[in-house]
């Protein structure tokens, strides 16, 4: 059984802070909230009768506490100034935990933060809390699928009596395209997800769409080759970019954002166009979401 517990905090200008025992290590109270979660239900009572019935439930933004200590108290003074540094209150950060194996990460902003200034013979306590707007934990992969794919299967022959020019078996590799143009993406994290799709052009590509059962989003809008097209679902409100540039308005007014759900278990996801359907390259990204750690 893995036994190590660590936290790697990325900022938004990438700069990192790592506590896995070397300078600063967790102790066995350091993880408060990442264990558990809480649901807000509200409930309206019956008309008539006792009980009643719930109107909503909600799992809100989420508070997360890590607390750490200094592993050799003569770097105190050098611990001390780096921790006050990196945890600026203006940044945004990634927190990421590895608990007995299994790494999952948050994105939030620093609610609280605290570097006792007691004894400065003793080892520093830092305490910081994140405030996660998302109060789920993603998973560590960001499981991606190419739907335009061509999955190489085996060599014929394997090895060849016939050498190159320059004395190398040759031989011919088969693969298998996705004529499809669809796959199936598993999730078995504890909610439903959201997905990201880039769209790449190896020609002209006419109205580019991403489907989903019955629900789609599709753009009006000409690629040439080289084009790149992503449309990010995670973000809230949700993206369509064209080389980084934003294009949503270019959207058919019947796409739907807030339907293009990856839900618990198997999911099919499929692309078309109205023209050079097989110009495309289309991969989907996507974190499977956990309640806890």
């Amino acid at each position: 059984m893995d036994k190590s517990v660590t936290v790697r905090i990325l900022r938004s200008d990438n700069k990192e802070f790592v506590m896995d025992g070397t300078e600063w290590r967790i102790p066995s109270d350091g993880l408060e909230g990442f264990g558990s979660f809480s649901n807000s239900i509200v409930t309206v009572d019956n008309a008539v009768g006792d009980g009643g019935i719930i109107s909503s439930d909600r799992v809100g933004p989420k508070d997360r506490t890590i607390k750490a200590k200094s592993v050799n108290r003569h770097m105190n003074d050098v611990l001390r100034m780096e921790a006050n540094s990196f945890f600026n209150v203006k940044m945004t950060f990634k927190v990421y935990v590895t608990y007995m194996g299994i790494t999952r990460w948050a994105e939030g902003k620093i609610a609280k933060y605290d570097l006792t200034t007691g004894n400065v013979n003793k080892s520093l306590d830092l305490m910081v809390t994140f405030l996660f707007p998302n109060p789920y934990l993603k998973s560590y992969e960001d499981f991606g699928k190419d739907i335009a794919s061509v999955t190489g299967m085996i060599a014929f022959p394997y090895m060849c009596a016939v050498q190159s020019a320059q004395n190398v078996p040759t031989g011919i590799t088969g693969g298998i395209y996705n004529f499809a143009r669809q796959v199936v993406l598993d999730n078995d994290g504890d909610v439903d997800t959201y997905c990201r799709a880039v769209f790449l052009a190896k020609g002209i590509v006419k109205n580019p769409e991403l489907i989903i059962g019955d629900k789609f989003v599709r753009v009006l809008d000409e690629m040439d080759s080289g084009d790149v097209i992503e449309i990010d679902f995670v973000k809230n409100p949700p993206t369509v970019k064209k080389n980084g540039v934003n294009i949503i308005g270019k959207c058919d007014r019947k796409s739907d954002f807030n339907n293009m759900i990856l839900q618990k278990g198997d999911t099919e996801i499929q692309f078309d166009a109205d023209d050079g359907t097989n110009l495309l390259a289309v991969s989907i990204y996507y974190n499977k979401l956990y309640q806890t750690i």
